[in-house]
């Protein structure tokens, strides 16, 4: 038995989302990547508790340019992160509109995720303030460092058991 989850990356542009991919796919942190343009896609394959699971990423450029194509990016995904910059209080602001696109294009309930990413620099947002942003969205919170590589394999590893459960209920 195996399964596809599609699961699409969010947020605003310089958060972090294609670092996170890289250094969850290959291990790696690259300081110099580039914006994403529209969108990049990634294949994971993880066993979880003996199942095999593949896992589509979405790496949805966090440009205002490409907010008409977010929708088409959205449209069928299994889960989706919500990343933001704990650096950065605005980052954090910009993620529930993009909670609700996401909800009005999938129209059922799927596992999201807030994930907090660059906590290896110096934080200007409250922990406590991002949990409770992710409460009130009904999503999960996490903290990650791109850069040190802490809890990004244990955030992809939560949505794909997310997935899991929900096939399951």
């Amino acid at each position: 038995m195996s399964y596809k989850f599609k699961v699409c990356l969010f947020g605003p542009g310089d958060v972090g989302k294609t670092s996170l991919l890289i250094r969850y796919i290959k291990d790696y942190f690259n300081p110099d990547l580039k914006q994403t343009i529209g969108s990049n896609f990634l294949i994971k394959d993880v066993e979880i508790d003996k199942t095999n699971v593949r896992l589509l990423l979405w790496d949805i450029g966090g440009q205002e340019q490409f907010a008409k194509l977010r929708s088409i990016y959205f449209k069928g995904s299994n889960a989706a992160f919500g990343v933001y910059d704990v650096t950065s209080p605005q980052s954090l602001l910009k993620l529930p509109g993009w909670v609700s696109s996401i909800k009005k294009t999938v129209k059922k309930t799927i596992p999201m995720m807030i994930v907090g990413n660059k906590i290896d620099l110096e934080r200007q947002v409250e922990r406590q303030e991002a949990e409770d942003l992710a409460k009130r969205l009904n999503c999960d919170y996490l903290e990650t460092s791109a850069k040190t590589g802490e809890k990004v394999e244990l955030a992809f590893e939560k949505i794909a058991r997310a997935c899991m459960s929900s096939i399951e209920e």
